[in-house]
Order: structure tokens, then sequence, then C-alpha cells
């Protein structure tokens, strides 16, 4: 699959999830980021899960944007409420970075037209991407 515009990786060695090489690129500049896939993919299940940040309370605070229960049917088959899509509402998570040492910020952002992925590098720079499309792009490349 080509990769999104300013977004490349590649594993260093196929059968080690050690070493994934990020290139996030703004147009101008790039930065060049080592992890481990196996954090990386551990962040991006975090951003799956169903807690939603509140976009207008505190980061600090953490205040969750209410998610309906999931119901069982009397046929014993699970049905889950749609999610609630409340423009700005997120999910985060850390990815520790190996060179440079740091962080890696991760922010699953919720939009009508289709979820952001927001990441943030130790320097602070903020590369902003179609979530879907950077999930697709790291599925072969990420452990399952």
């Amino acid at each position: 699959m080509k990769p999104p515009e300013g977004f490349w990786a590649h594993l260093e060695d196929d059968n080690n999830y050690d070493n994934l090489k990020l290139v996030l690129s703004d147009g101008v500049g790039e930065e060049e980021l080592w992890l481990s896939a196996l954090e990386l993919a551990g962040g991006l299940a975090h951003l799956e899960e169903d807690e939603l940040l509140d976009p207008n309370e505190s980061a600090w605070s953490h205040e969750a944007v209410e998610v309906p229960e999931t119901q069982v049917s009397p046929y014993g088959l699970t049905q889950r409420h749609p999610r609630p899509r409340l423009e700005g509402a997120y999910r985060a998570a850390q990815v520790e970075l190996y060179n440079p040492l740091g962080l890696l910020l991760l922010r699953r952002v919720v939009e009508d037209g289709g979820d952001l992925l927001e990441i943030t590098t130790p320097n602070g720079s903020v590369y902003t991407f179609d979530y879907d499309q950077i999930r697709t792009y790291l599925r072969p490349l990420l452990p399952h």
C-alpha cells in the first residue's frame, strides 16, 4: 500500500518487531523516529478502546464522555450502541521512543468526516493524518 502523504514506516528486520522506523514530514522538514512496533501496536490498540475524553474538559482531569453500555439480546448476541460522535472528543496514548529518547503522543480525534490521528513528537512537532488510512497502512507492519 502507498504510504499516506507525510508518513512512512519500515521494519528494519521483518522478524524483529523492536526496530520500526517512522519518518514524519510536513513538506518542509522531516523527523526520523525509532520505536518498537509492538509498542506502537499497543498504543494504536488503546486508541480503539471505548473511552473518549471530552474536548471541553482539561486534559489533566481526564473526564470521560459517557459511552452507552453494551446490551445482550435474548439470543445471546452482543449489541453495541453507536459511540457518541462528539466532535473533538479524543482518545490518547503514549509510545516510548528509543531514538530520539522520549515519548510519542498519539491522539485519535473524532471528526464528522472521519477520525484524525495527531502525532506529537518529543520536540513538540504535531503531525495530523487520517486515522483509518494510517491504521490500514501500518497493519502489515505491526504484530497482531
